[in-house]
């Protein structure tokens, strides 16, 4: 079909850096920190986990990475005080009325309510939307992929009322002053750098049949019916339940953001003030390891490394010197919370590394539909591996949670965030 709408290309990102740990550092935040930093000394807890425990210096006396031993005491040469740190973050995280009305509308769109019929005239206007069917001519012929039925044409803004794509200049033109039922035209002349040589530069011209008029729903004109026939998947009946829904989703992105901030925030203080060492043939091994992941998700029998930076902009010199800083800064994350772990006597027990590995399994990587799968795709193929390398990061992702929830956090509004929601 041919594209009728101008919009921007996205940047591709490049590469997805040390993704595979760093996206389990993350993504088990909100399980881990809803289960607290519990099992250490200090606070006096006993543990109600059944099943063995294992402290943090044995999760970190074993095979991983190449099969080396780590002595974290030894390792971070200089382990910062980190109860009760002082950290600030920035953002907004308060959720707005104006918010949930905004991210409201975004819903009813995608879910196809984009307007309310005006049945008390039958004249377009310009700040209408119209229901239209459409049909374009190139010399009197229509075009392959010139032709749509029953879309919603917001004529203010010359674009799709539904997704907000912009169409070509002049496509709306004639639709104002047109009438129900009628059928007019636009002469529209394509771009030159138009991504169809046979349509690039040339005059067109779209006629239309005006099927209905609408004015853009608001919370004013919504009404429950209109909201239980969209989304009776979601078993939402009322705008009352739907406000109260995105609200609660909102939220939740909200306090995901801020717990985010704040981990990075505490992550950052703690790499400025400890010193940490790192065994270059355990960097090393690591970088060799990651590159074996990489290039098994992004390359294959038709495509090189070098081919996929070159398609990409970039070199293989460069890849490797972006992947040692950031692995840099991701092992001695690592280091540091592991040996906090250690000094906190933070144990994992079989029980909760077993909810987090069926956590895993069931946030949808197709890489990931079984325990053993999971072990292999985090021990690039070794289940062994996998299953320690998972166990050190979630005592990792315990020392985070402890050390996040003693810290003194202090939240700095974005005024810049404020100014541009606002406008």
């Amino acid at each position: 079909m041919v594209c009728l709408i101008s919009c921007k290309r996205k940047e591709r990102r490049i590469w997805d850096i040390m993704k595979k740990r760093v996206v389990i550092l993350f993504l088990c935040m909100t399980m881990v920190l809803s289960m607290g930093a519990c099992g250490t000394d200090s606070d006096k807890k006993a543990s109600t986990q059944q099943g063995t425990q294992e402290t943090a210096s044995e999760v970190f006396d074993g095979p991983h990475s190449a099969q080396m031993k780590l002595d974290l005491s030894k390792l971070v040469t200089k382990l910062a005080d980190y109860k009760g740190i002082d950290v600030t973050i920035s953002g907004n995280y308060d959720v707005t009325d104006d918010q949930v009305e905004q991210n409201l509308m975004s819903l009813l769109s995608y879910y196809g309510i984009t307007g309310v019929e005006v049945k008390d005239r039958d004249t377009v206007q310009k700040n209408d939307y119209v229901k239209v069917d459409y049909t374009g001519y190139l010399d009197g012929d229509a075009f392959d992929g010139g032709s749509a039925t029953d879309t919603m044409i917001d004529v203010a803004n010359n674009c799709d009322a539904t997704q907000k794509t912009n169409y070509i200049d002049g496509f709306s033109d004639g639709l104002v002053g047109a009438k129900v039922g009628e059928e007019v035209s636009s002469d529209v002349t394509f771009p030159e750098n138009y991504q169809s040589s046979d349509l690039a530069g040339k005059k067109t011209t779209f006629k239309f049949k005006i099927k209905g008029i609408y004015k853009p729903v608001t919370m004013d004109t919504l009404t429950d019916d209109m909201v239980a026939d969209a989304f009776t998947e979601q078993k939402i009946t009322t705008k009352k339940d739907l406000v109260a829904y995105v609200r609660q989703v909102l939220e939740k992105q909200a306090a995901n953001s801020k717990s985010q901030a704040s981990i990075s925030a505490v992550e950052d203080d703690l790499l400025d003030k400890c010193k940490v060492t790192i065994p270059d043939e355990y960097l090393d091994a690591r970088l060799q390891e990651y590159q074996h992941e990489f290039e098994a998700d992004n390359c294959n029998d038709t495509q090189t490394l070098e081919q996929y930076a070159k398609n990409n902009n970039t070199t293989v010199d460069d890849m490797k010197k972006q992947w040692k800083e950031l692995m840099i800064k991701q092992i001695k994350i690592e280091f540091i919370f592991g040996r906090i772990a250690e000094k906190e006597n933070i144990t994992i027990s079989d029980d909760d590394f077993k909810s987090f590995v069926d956590y895993l399994v069931s946030s949808g990587n197709s890489q990931m539909a079984d325990e053993n799968a999971v072990y292999k795709y985090y021990g690039g193929g070794n289940k062994e591996d996998g299953k320690k390398t998972l166990r050190q990061l979630y005592v990792v992702n315990q020392a985070i949670s402890y050390v996040v929830e003693k810290a003194n956090i202090t939240v700095k509004p974005d005024t810049q965030t404020t100014e541009s929601s606002e406008n």
